[in-house]
């Protein structure tokens, strides 16, 4: 890595480029700045790496936190890139002073500088994947030791710093088809051993506060490089990959030796049979929950109430949602994730209960397997259709049409509880899975719980 050079030039600005950590600050008037940049030959590009794991730079905007001890007080300054490329300058402000030790931390945000201890600390967000890594792809600084002045006529401030990268990098191949694009990668360990905050020593030793056993990383790519702090505990590590119509693949499982700071991985993540399983959260539940059927129509879940996006391009039709805590009187599924569909007094099939799943993703002829647990309030048995049926536009008259499920299945739902049903079909890509209810004989509901669909 490249030393730190920073130099400063006389300039009149602002106090809002700094603040003190600790101790109370002086009055605005009273405090005087001088314009200080960081040349060109700051940090070699190496310091930056981007999503594909090959291009480095920096970005015009990005800010990096300059600490500045004074033997009591710590005052953090921010700083600019001040244009993209490998190689750039950075802008920023500092008060007049005398300070006995300084560090820079990258990105500039939450983390803080222990000038006793010569320690940073961080607690990391979830967002472990962005577009070029600068979210959270950390560096820490050495630590400048010797006590230097800035005055009014400072035009170069004796500090050299050497950037020291934190994050371990995995370069990331999800083995999907060309319909499928992913919405999020999750790596799951047996033990709480992925750390999400922590203490990192100017040497580069890395101490974890926080520890958790899944991270979750959003991103639209089929390649990309994702940074995550240094694990130095092994563990049986899982990766999940959903795409964005709701489905998972877990076709990955290892042995995670552990992950070092600053060094990169590589991981291709086979993706063969991919799966759904209902779970309906708690603002879904409440929402389109218990009673509700008479009011709800047709519709699609509210993104509020649905922040994950499980039924994101579902559509239902006089539909319930309950999850494991609603118990609802007459439910013959209480303490399950389950789908009712309604049939009303004296109703004809187009009013019947209803709903499709989101367009499935694959290439070319895929098979679906449905399975479910099924029951009935009514004291005789209860009928459905389920099927494969193109993708929309959905209307409510699509869902009130069941002729749509052509060709299709036709189930049977005695009044016995806790009945197993399976399907299975052929699917192509956008095709979705289509159930309704097909009798009409007097007021009751049907349960569809632990709805799960498979394609392979």
């Amino acid at each position: 890595m490249k030393k730190l050079l920073i130099i400063a030039t006389l300039a009149a600005v602002g106090m809002g480029a700094c603040s003190k950590d600790d101790g109370v600050s002086a009055p605005e008037d009273l405090r005087k700045y001088v314009q200080v940049t960081i040349p060109e030959n700051a940090a070699s590009g190496e310091t930056r790496t981007s999503v594909d794991g090959t291009t480095t730079s920096w970005v015009a905007g990005y800010k990096v936190a300059v600490s500045l001890y004074n033997g009591s007080t710590t005052e953090v300054c921010e700083f600019t890139v001040d244009r993209t490329g490998a190689t750039t300058t950075f802008s920023g402000s500092v008060p007049v002073g005398s300070y006995t030790c300084a560090a820079v931390h990258y990105p500039f945000c939450a983390a803080t500088f222990d000038a006793v201890n010569k320690t940073f600390t961080h607690t990391w967000g979830d967002a472990y994947c962005s577009t070029d890594l600068a979210a959270y792809d950390f560096m820490f600084s050495t630590v400048y030791e010797t006590p230097f002045v800035v005055d009014e006529t400072t035009t170069v401030l004796p500090i050299a710093l050497t950037f020291r990268p934190l994050m371990a990098r995995i370069g990331m191949k999800l083995a999907l088809g060309a319909n499928e694009t992913p919405k999020y990668v999750t790596f799951t360990t047996d033990d709480n051993v992925l750390p999400t905050a922590g203490t990192v020593n100017a040497d580069g030793t890395f101490s974890a506060s926080a520890l958790t056993n899944s991270l979750t990383v959003e991103t639209d790519r089929k390649e990309f490089t994702v940074g995550l702090l240094p694990v130095g505990v092994a563990s049986k590590m899982s990766v999940h990959v959903t795409t964005t119509d709701g489905m998972t693949y877990s076709d990955k499982s290892f042995q995670l030796a552990g992950l070092k700071r600053n060094t990169h991985y590589t991981m291709n993540v086979p993706c063969r049979t991919k799966r759904f399983m209902l779970t309906v959260p708690d603002g879904v539940n409440s929402k389109y929950g218990t009673g509700t059927y008479k009011n709800n129509e047709f519709y699609s879940v509210d993104p509020a109430t649905d922040p994950t996006g499980i039924f994101k391009d579902w559509y239902f039709y006089r539909a319930e949602l309950k999850n494991t805590t609603n118990t609802a009187r007459g439910d013959k599924l209480k303490g399950k994730n389950r789908i009712q569909l309604q049939v009303a007094l004296g109703g004809n099939n187009s009013n019947n209960g209803a709903f499709v799943t989101a367009p499935i993703q694959c290439d070319g002829t895929k098979t679906v397997t449905v399975s479910f647990t099924a029951a009935t309030n009514r004291a005789i048995s209860a009928n459905y259709w389920i099927g494969v049926t193109d993708n929309g536009p959905i209307t409510s008259d699509w869902l009130r049409d069941i002729n749509k499920i052509s060709p299709h299945a036709e189930g049977l739902i005695p009044r016995s509880d806790n009945v197993s049903h399976s399907h299975t079909f052929t699917v192509t890509n956008g095709q979705r899975i289509m159930v309704k209810v097909s009798n009409t004989l007097g007021e009751h509901h049907l349960e569809f719980a632990d709805f799960t669909y498979t394609v392979e």
